[in-house]
C-alpha cells in the first residue's frame, strides 16, 4: 500500500512488478469491456471471456503490493482460486465453476479498487466492489443486460484507476518496506 511522502529506492524487480501491476489494470478494463459485450451480444461465450479477466486480475494480485499479510493472501489465494475454476469450467459442461471463478476474481478486483480508494483518494473506486457483487448476481441469474451495465461500469472505473495510477511516479505504489508484514 502506498505511502507518497516516503521514497523508497527501487530496484528491477520493484519497477517490473509495479509496471505488470499497471499494466493488470488496464488489462482489467479490456477484459470487463469485452465481458460486458460478450453479456449483449455472445452470450454462449461466457467462459471465453472469463479467461483474459482471469489474466487481468493474474496480473494485479501476483504483484500486489499491500502492507497487511492477511488481505495480501486472501487477495491473491482467491484471484489463483479463481484462476483454477475458470481452467476448471472448461472441462466441466456446466457454468457453476466459470461463475465461482469470476466471483472469486471479482473479490480480488474489489479488494484491489478498495485499496486503491484509500491509497490515493479515488473515492469513487469504493463503489466498484457494490457493483461487482451485483454484476456477478445478474450474471448467475442470466440478466445479461445489467450485467453489461455492471461489467462497463466497473471497467470505465478501473481505466481510470489506471490512467490515475500511470501518472503517479512507480515509488508510490511501493511504499515504506518497513511496514510490510512477511
Amino acid at each position: 500500500m502506498a505511502d507518497p511522502h516516503i521514497q523508497e529506492n527501487l530496484d528491477r524487480w520493484d519497477k517490473l512488478t509495479i509496471s505488470i501491476y499497471r499494466f493488470g489494470m488496464l488489462l482489467t478494463f479490456f477484459a470487463l469491456s469485452g465481458l460486458a459485450l460478450q453479456q449483449l451480444f455472445y452470450p454462449l461465450w461466457f467462459k471465453e471471456s472469463l479467461i483474459f479477466l482471469a489474466l487481468a486480475t493474474l496480473l494485479q494480485a501476483s504483484s500486489l503490493h499491500l502492507y497487511n499479510k492477511a488481505i495480501r493472501l486472501l487477495l491473491v489465494n482467491a484471484c489463483w482460486f479463481g484462476v483454477w475454476l475458470s481452467a476448471v469450467s472448461f472441462t466441466l459442461s456446466g457454468l457453476l465453476a466459470a461463475y465461482l471463478s469470476l466471483g472469486l476474481l471479482s473479490v480480488t478486483l474489489a479488494g484491489i479498487a478498495f485499496k486503491e480508494s484509500f491509497c490515493f483518494s479515488l473515492a469513487s473506486l469504493k463503489l466498484v466492489p457494490v457493483i461487482l457483487v451485483c454484476t456477478w448476481g445478474a450474471v448467475v441469474a442470466s440478466l445479461g443486460e445489467w450485467a453489461a451495465g455492471g461489467f462497463f461500469i466497473t471497467a470505465l472505473l478501473y481505466l481510470y484507476m489506471a490512467w490515475k495510477k500511470i501518472n503517479m511516479p512507480l515509488y508510490y505504489d511501493l511504499g515504506d518496506r518497513s511496514k510490510y508484514e512477511i
